[in-house]
């Protein structure tokens, strides 16, 4: 055996018994099952992570890989995963919560690594869902008033639905109405903010001071989609959310409704950021005492202000979940 060959002969040995293989330089570190890893977030503590405002997670469940949501940046998104050894071509399924730019964007790094993997997004006609469409107009066509290269889809119907190709062009994307299971004890929780998605439209806040009411009744009826992944544990369900703009209690109930489970963990943005500390104070409370959740792992848009009064009222269970932190459920 030759210098070379015993080289190559030494490599397959130690691939065959290390915990890891080598993947460009890094170690790959497999997702271990009952976990869930912040891979993109704003706060955390290990140096040598990118933070920025977005977020996304991964977690194994029942030997599946799932990714939730990919944060803000292709580039930074690329950087973590590399960094904590996370090796894209593994994930099984993408679950996507909504359609803001900080939780979708790793999709264009990831569609690179892993072009053929399965993705959940919520039915949103702006990235790439079918769009009905009534092109008749406010005054039908009286037949044969024009010639038929005049007339939508020469005479057709006027009524129709576009199967547009959306962003992610070519991906293997199924855009999820309403809730649903994916998985034995993996499901969809899907719903609808009431509220433009943005802080200008929450309890209290405005486009313009003063422009509009208490209800905010021109800010209603936008109805982002949002999609919350719910996976059945012995311990009841484990909730990982984006950013709750349905509201983060609302989220609970429909989880509640949907697996008929209590609820072990909520993980991820629960966006009470718009929120003062009465406001935070009784919504924690509720999700404690009146929805019963027995831990909480708050992250990303979730706000300092909560954090702190989280923490307080839940005591241990309180998980930390910084970027590049593991959790096991």
């Amino acid at each position: 055996m030759n210098a070379k060959s015993g080289i190559k002969a030494l490599m397959l040995i130690l691939m065959a018994v290390l915990p890891f293989t080598i993947v460009k330089g890094q170690p790959k570190v497999p997702v271990q099952e009952g976990t869930i890893l912040n891979l993109y977030d704003a706060f955390g503590k290990n140096p040598t992570l990118t933070k920025d405002w977005g977020f996304s997670c991964i977690t194994r469940y029942q030997g599946s890989v799932i990714l939730f949501d990919s944060g803000s940046s292709a580039d930074i998104f690329k950087a973590n995963t590399q960094q904590l050894g996370i090796d894209l071509k593994d994930i099984d399924i993408v679950v996507v919560s909504h359609s803001h730019f900080d939780h979708l964007n790793g999709l264009d790094y990831l569609l690179q690594v892993n072009p053929k993997v399965k993705i959940y997004f919520p039915y949103d006609i702006f990235w790439g869902a079918p769009v009905p469409f009534d092109a008749t107009g406010q005054e039908p066509l009286v037949k044969d008033s024009l010639p038929a290269e005049m007339q939508y889809f020469d005479g057709g119907s006027t009524k129709f639905t576009i199967p547009q190709t959306g962003r992610f062009w070519n991906a293997n994307i199924e855009f999820v109405k309403t809730s649903k299971e994916i998985l034995p004890g993996l499901k969809l929780i899907a719903t609808s903010s009431p509220y433009l998605g943005y802080f200008s439209c929450y309890p209290g806040k405005s486009f313009v001071p003063g422009q509009f009411d208490d209800k905010h009744s021109q800010c209603k009826n936008s109805e982002l989609p949002e999609l919350s992944l719910a996976m059945n544990t012995d311990k009841g369900e484990v909730l990982i959310v984006g950013c709750s703009h349905t509201g983060v209690e609302n989220i609970i109930k429909a989880a509640l409704t949907e697996t008929g489970n209590a609820i072990d963990l909520v993980y991820g943005g629960y966006h009470l950021l718009p929120y003062d500390r009465a406001q935070t104070v009784a919504l924690a409370t509720q999700l404690k005492n009146e929805l019963s959740v027995r831990r909480v792992a708050p992250a990303h848009c979730t706000g300092h202000l909560a954090f702190k009064i989280l923490r307080e009222l839940y005591g241990d269970n309180y998980l930390y979940a910084g970027l590049g932190e593991t959790i096991t459920y």
